[in-house]
């Protein structure tokens, strides 16, 4: 595979395969007179570089702060660390690290150098899990590498990633895996107007995750409510009103699993922004939403840890109504969707 990209510590240039200093083994260059340029500037920090095992301590300190700037300012050594160890479980470690690093700096950034190289070092981790035999990490680094390759818009490529994971699940018996594979093959026929396709995806998607190994209700909660959103592209509102209150059990269950009510949270607020939809309320910051229980100013108080005498107190913002798109046309009397009976 190709080396990844890097920037010129001097022009800034992107590219593969940069020299890099010879003392620090940090700053890279697209060639001798960038290097020279730079090194008045350079010089000032230009240090022998850190012994290996002491970046290694390093980065996972950093890595475990969830601080992925950390991470990265030793991404000169990652090649390195990879390559120097015969371990494949350590080398897919290293470039695990890496890549949430990676994925954490889009997150906070939006810059898609740092999706792009989030990519290549999934891509490189996949064939070292399937060696390792660790097939359910496998699958969800390929539906991971899914929706990012979605983002850059190789949506082909998405698709194959999803099926492969899916083929990974369906071949070792994770459920779970099908789960999450079916529906990134689910969105990907629904952004193409395939909507029969998509909600039988859909369905498949729920089937799988209420078989799943793990017996994780969070699987069925996220099943349920992309199902949901589904279904109202296709004007279902009969389908709609009974899987939304199966969404709200769900999440309540793993609320009570986990001992922290943030699923609940996320199921209500759901459960508000449809009951807009299906009752074609005005959406208006600052009312309730669904009866009493949300508003804009909503504070709602939960024990959030099992056992916790001491409830914990969140403010719970209200969002305006984003499915209204999905429905458009539809007619329906305020006041007549199953949610206004709960």
């Amino acid at each position: 595979m190709a080396a990844s990209a890097e920037s010129c510590a001097h022009c800034g240039k992107q590219g593969a395969g940069f020299k890099r200093c010879s003392a620090c083994r940090q700053a890279a260059y697209c060639g001798a007179e960038c290097q020279k340029a730079d090194w008045k500037r350079h010089r000032k920090r230009c240090a022998p570089p850190v012994p290996l095992k002491d970046v290694c301590a390093k980065m996972r300190t950093a890595h475990e702060a969830q601080d992925w700037r950390g991470v990265l300012q030793w991404k000169g050594r990652m090649e390195e660390m990879v390559g120097g160890q015969s371990d494949d479980a350590f080398s897919s470690g290293i470039l695990a690290v890496f890549s949430t690093a990676h994925r954490m700096g889009f997150g906070a950034t939006g810059n898609k150098d740092h999706l792009r190289s989030h990519v290549g070092l999934v891509e490189r981790r996949i064939p070292l899990l399937g060696k390792l035999q660790r097939f359910l990490d496998q699958g969800h680094a390929m539906c991971c590498l899914s929706n990012m390759v979605r983002l850059l818009d190789r949506k082909s490529e998405s698709v194959t990633w999803s099926q492969r994971a899916r083929d990974v699940g369906a071949a070792h018996g994770f459920f779970s895996l099908e789960s999450v594979a079916c529906k990134g093959l689910a969105r990907a026929a629904m952004e193409e107007g395939r909507h029969e396709e998509g909600v039988a995806l859909m369905r498949n998607a729920l089937v799988a995750a209420e078989l799943n190994e793990l017996d994780d209700p969070e699987y069925e909660r996220e099943a349920l409510k992309a199902l949901v959103e589904s279904l109202l592209q296709t004007h279902a509102i009969d389908e709609v009103e009974p899987l939304v209150l199966r969404y709200r059990k769900a999440a309540k269950v793993q609320s009570e699993k986990e001992g922290v009510c943030f699923a609940e949270f996320d199921s209500l607020l759901f459960s508000a922004r449809l009951h807009e939809v299906l009752c074609l309320c005005t959406p208006r910051l600052g009312t309730p939403y669904h009866s009493s229980v949300i508003s804009s100013s909503t504070v709602i108080t939960r024990v959030t840890v099992t056992g916790s005498t001491a409830p914990e107190t969140m403010h719970v913002p209200v969002e305006p109504c984003a499915l209204c798109r999905h429905v458009g046309s539809l007619k329906r009397p305020r006041g007549r969707c199953a949610l206004c009976l709960t």
